[in-house]
């Protein structure tokens, strides 16, 4: 394990190639930061980094049954977080020496990718439409350091220029205009594809960038796709032609670097028993099947056993009992960890949810204000800690009452902290809309509602109940309403096209309704 200003390290790698993955990364924030003129502060929440053995290990950290996933980026109140491997898979190739080459060459580049994820929601808040956020990923994911302070920008990821070279030319027009996976039909791959070649030019051609850029901020503003692009752009046509010549063309930019000195980074050893542990904690930011967690709790206890003091035992522990609903054995659990570090952050928080998990809409406020002391002493001890923000806040749910200011403004906090967590936005924008502050959950909702790709109505009933049944069936999924139909309601609120009575209301255009 090796923690650095921006990221934390889980890694079965000896200490050198630890050493040298934090070190790449953190060379990788700062060239991205240069790159895309971001002078925005850094945020003070780390970044965890789960690297596991190979691909296969990838697939079995989800909850419920994958394949073929390289890597992935995700947030819960824990903080964000990514998944990535150290070897690639061997089928198929020729020899291990050609695999070993290219798990050098393709691990640091999955790793790379999903950071682009996490920096591109910290740092930029919109959500633009999907082809650009995977094609910046690709386009300075791809980013390589073939020597000593050298770097190179902009290598084409093989997948991309096979599927532009080989299948058929979707019209830029059609790209730049697409609302939903509807308007492509079967060209997905190809809109993912083209969306990274004009990335690409776009990065590589300062006018083209800037209209690129020009572009996503009125479509992230609410801008019709098409008048976003022609304003953007100009003659679509002469675009077309342009990337289609692009296409033929793709080259990196090659750069000096300055040599950055990190410091020593220290790198501690886990425990057997921590190490043992590891699967159980990367499950709690990436999901448990609920039914499965009695037993979860049950094996964790046993590995634990060895060492029964153990402050990451103790919190994992904890917070697979709260997952579980076994508030008073999570109760004791916390009791035993705050004896041993009585301002433990996850301690504090698992201890908050575990007293407050024992109390019913019933109960009177005085339980309840007492229950809540752990959350608010997590909160003083800590001004970044999002979790105990978030548990105060939603503490006020279960009760049944609406947050107190307070409570709010912890929840505030959360969301400065992390903007690109989804629950946390809706229920804060939920909050805000409750109050009647109409404007203020509009601006919270408002840049995760335009660029996304919700599809037809047909296509959202679908994704709504398979949405239902991971939410009834796993942990960390919650099935809400889409940013884009919270934010047609509340615009409907300010417009007073809503009719309360019946929870409907009239669509700004008649072409919106079915």
């Amino acid at each position: 394990m090796a923690e650095t200003d921006h990221f934390i390290l889980y890694s079965e790698a000896p200490e050198d190639e630890v050493v040298e993955t934090v070190t790449r990364m953190e060379t990788f924030d700062t060239l991205v930061r240069a790159l895309t003129n971001n002078t925005r502060p850094a945020s003070p929440i780390k970044v965890t980094m789960f690297e596991v053995a190979d691909v296969d290990a990838v697939n079995a950290t989800f909850p419920y049954p994958s394949s073929g996933v390289g890597g992935y980026y995700n947030s819960t109140e824990d903080g964000p977080f990514l998944v990535t491997f150290r070897n690639v898979m061997r089928t198929g190739r020729r020899s291990a020496r050609k695999a070993a080459r290219k798990s050098y060459d393709w691990g640091p580049e999955v790793r790379q990718h999903e950071y682009l994820h996490h920096y591109m929601y910290q740092y930029f808040n919109a959500n633009y439409p999907s082809w650009y956020s995977e094609g910046f990923a690709e386009y300075y994911g791809t980013m390589a350091f073939p020597e000593e302070n050298v770097v190179e920008i902009g290598h084409a990821p093989y997948f991309r220029v096979d599927t532009i070279r080989e299948n058929a030319w979707l019209p830029v027009r059609k790209l730049l205009t697409a609302k939903s996976y509807a308007d492509v039909g079967q060209d997905i791959g190809q809109l993912y594809a083209e969306g990274w070649l004009l990335t690409h030019l776009g990065a590589q051609n300062k006018e083209r960038g800037a209209q690129l850029q020009q572009y996503l901020a009125a479509v992230a503003a609410g801008t019709p796709y098409e008048e976003a692009a022609t304003n953007a752009f100009g003659d679509l046509d002469v675009l077309d032609a342009e990337l289609r010549k692009h296409r033929q063309n793709i080259n990196a930019m090659r750069l000096s670097l300055k040599p950055m000195n990190l410091g020593t980074i220290p790198v501690r050893e886990l425990t057997d028993m921590e190490s043992r542990l590891m699967r159980y904690q990367i499950r709690l930011y990436s999901g448990y099947e609920k039914s499965a967690l009695p037993q979860i709790v049950g094996a964790v206890r046993e590995i634990r056993a060895e060492a029964p003091d153990n402050v990451m035992g103790l919190e994992i522990q904890a917070q697979l009992e709260n997952l579980a609903n076994m508030p008073e054995q999570a109760a004791q659990t916390t009791e035993h960890l705050l004896r041993i570090d009585p301002t433990n952050i996850v301690g504090l928080t698992e201890r908050g949810k575990a007293l407050t998990g024992q109390l019913s809409q019933s109960s009177d406020d005085a339980a309840w204000s007492e229950a809540r002391k752990p959350f608010q002493a997590a909160i003083a001890a800590s001004n970044i800690a999002i979790a105990p923000r978030v548990a105060f806040f939603e503490s006020f749910l279960a009760q049944g009452q609406s947050p107190s200011v307070e409570a709010q403004n912890r929840m505030v906090e959360a969301f400065q902290l992390l903007p690109q967590n989804d629950e946390i936005r809706y229920l804060l924008a939920r909050d805000f809309e409750q109050r009647g502050l109409i404007d203020d959950a509009i601006a919270i909702i408002e840049p995760a509602a335009f660029g996304a790709f919700d599809g037809d109505a047909r296509e959202k009933r679908r994704r709504g109940k398979a949405m239902e049944r991971y939410a009834e069936r796993y942990t960390n999924i919650e099935n809400y309403e889409t940013p884009r139909d919270m934010l047609d309601r509340l615009e409907a609120k300010k417009d007073g096209r809503y009719d309360p009575e019946t929870n409907t209301f009239t669509p700004k255009n008649p072409e919106d309704s079915e």
